[in-house]
């Protein structure tokens, strides 16, 4: 289950701006991880226009356009770098009550905000609901929840993947996931989209 961040609401041109920034990215140097901090770690950074914001066991950076990437490595380490997120939109309800209305928003952005995806990455490998008969069980090595407690919990809602043509292969995923209780209506209900983009091949397997 993803850590969920107060709501973020990105634009869909600003998702555009921080995809078209990352297209000329080095990734073998991203996923080799950063040095530790200090000045070689801004220098680091500052090859991608980035600008280290907290390095406590995931690296925070804001971008030059002004977005905030977290990069993710297993453990608190520094390297490899595991893979790459981005907070996009969220929306949350302020009682069990109003959690149809946040799953309602999030069908009606969820097409707006792929199109955004697609008009730099291309159409996606593929895209769909929580309870699509062809739900990937696994981008790559990275596990999708087993298909009982998909449908359970409806998560993830929706998501969409890309993959890259990079060297050695690079995906990228646009996912949005309700927290517990927002789909069986026991909790305040909260929802987030994340960009994710991972430094494998993609290997699925569809059910």
């Amino acid at each position: 289950m993803d850590t969920f961040e107060p709501p973020v609401d990105r634009t869909p041109q600003e998702l555009i701006t921080e995809l078209r920034g990352l297209a000329d990215v080095d990734w073998e140097t991203v996923w080799n991880g950063p040095p530790l901090p200090g000045q070689g770690l801004d220098m680091w950074c500052a090859q991608f226009g980035w600008t280290p914001t907290q390095f406590e066991y995931v690296l925070n950076v804001v971008t030059d356009t002004g977005g905030a990437l977290t990069l993710n490595a297993l453990g608190g380490s520094w390297a490899p770098v595991q893979s790459l997120s981005h907070w996009v939109w969220g929306d949350n309800a302020e009682t069990p009550e109003g959690n149809p209305r946040v799953l309602a928003e999030a069908e009606r952005v969820w097409p707006v905000y792929v199109t955004a995806m697609c008009s730099v990455l291309g159409e996606p490998a593929w895209e769909g609901a929580w309870d699509s008969p062809s739900f990937p069980a696994e981008l790559g090595p990275y596990a999708i929840p087993e298909a009982e407690s998909r449908l359970r919990e409806k998560s993830p809602y929706r998501i969409a993947y890309w993959e890259l043509a990079t060297p050695g292969g690079t995906l990228a995923s646009l996912r949005i996931t309700p927290a517990l209780g927002t789909a069986d209506g026991s909790d305040d209900g909260a929802v987030n989209m994340r960009l994710t983009i991972y430094p494998r091949p993609l290997k699925a397997e569809h059910r």
